[in-house]
């Protein structure tokens, strides 16, 4: 059986271990001409060696392709040369193609030590194989400038701006910090800029700069998410607040419950109600403070302006 299922290979031995298959292989198409001087059916064999070359894993075990490797002879110009493996071999990684595919997909997933114990090439190998796969991405990559556009962060190692095409769900880029000089730079850049007519962002002072400084028709939104989260901390700066007067036992059942406090209402079970009520029955300011902070989210739920409005005065 062909536990291979590679054409240009044929089989002499299996050897497996706990961890490991080494199958030994042979190439089952001898070269028809001679790659310097083109004359066909003029070759001869002139030694071998053995190249190991590592293969997609089988059963949860790494492969190995101890490759039986011939050299050959030109009798016209006398020239020696390798038979040829590019077919199926990439000479640069020392691995068959279709692992170097596999590589190349499970490093956008998974670390690469994790992928060198799968595979059994060495993790700097495998970051060399992920850093070529990017740089050709980004050779293909067609930026299309959006209509909506997504300003926010994420920490790594320190805080960088991320932009985002709101509307297609996908990744932009992501900038080596949040300073206005560097966001006001990357949105220069960025093709047909005009094009970009809403930008939704967090309330930090230098994203709203740089946005009106590049782009002076686009209508700013704030992200919900940044202003709600106001109205959650607003509410737990009351709860600290409350603290100081309890005993270490409510001050322990006031911590497991601010979970509930978090909550909107209409997503309370009976039992969060129960605990809610005794709560702001005993503490009335932590009572006002939930009131708020469920108004406050319920802006969000209106369907006009005007109903916006009379909640919020309500």
């Amino acid at each position: 059986m062909d536990v291979l299922n590679l054409s240009f290979f044929k089989i002499l031995g299996i050897m497996e271990n706990d961890y490991d298959f080494q199958i030994q292989v042979e190439t089952n198409s001898p070269p028809l001409a001679c790659p310097h001087c083109g004359y066909e059916t003029n070759l001869y064999k002139h030694g071998n060696r053995e190249q190991l070359s590592m293969d997609l894993p089988i059963h949860g075990k790494r492969v190995g392709l101890l490759i039986k490797r011939q050299r050959y002879r030109c009798r016209d110009c006398n020239q020696t040369f390798w038979e040829r493996l590019e077919h199926t071999i990439d000479e640069k990684r020392n691995c068959t193609k279709r692992l170097l595919s596999y590589i190349e997909k499970q490093t956008l997933k998974r670390t690469f030590v994790s992928i060198s114990e799968d595979v059994g090439l060495n993790e700097k190998t495998i970051r060399n194989i992920f850093r070529d796969y990017i740089n050709r991405l980004e050779q293909t990559l067609r930026f299309e400038t959006p209509n909506w556009l997504g300003i926010d962060e994420i920490h790594i190692i320190k805080p960088r701006c991320v932009l985002t095409n709101i509307e297609e769900r996908t990744l932009l880029d992501i900038l080596p910090n949040r300073n206005k000089e560097t966001v006001v730079g990357n949105l220069s850049r960025i093709p047909n800029r005009g094009r970009i007519q809403y930008v939704t962002m967090d309330m930090w002072q230098p994203y709203k700069d740089a946005v009106r400084a590049v782009l002076p028709k686009a209508i700013i939104i704030i992200d919900k998410f940044h202003v709600v989260r106001m109205a959650n901390q607003a509410l737990e700066t009351v709860r600290k607040q409350l603290r100081v007067g309890l005993s270490a036992k409510e001050r322990r059942g006031l911590m497991h419950d601010r979970f509930i406090l978090l909550k909107r209402h209409k997503e309370l079970t009976d039992m969060d109600k129960i605990t809610l009520d005794l709560w702001t029955k005993n503490y009335p300011s932590l009572g006002i403070a939930y009131d708020l902070k469920e108004s406050f989210f319920d802006l969000w739920d209106s369907d006009s302006r005007q109903e916006a409005y009379f909640k919020y005065h309500d």
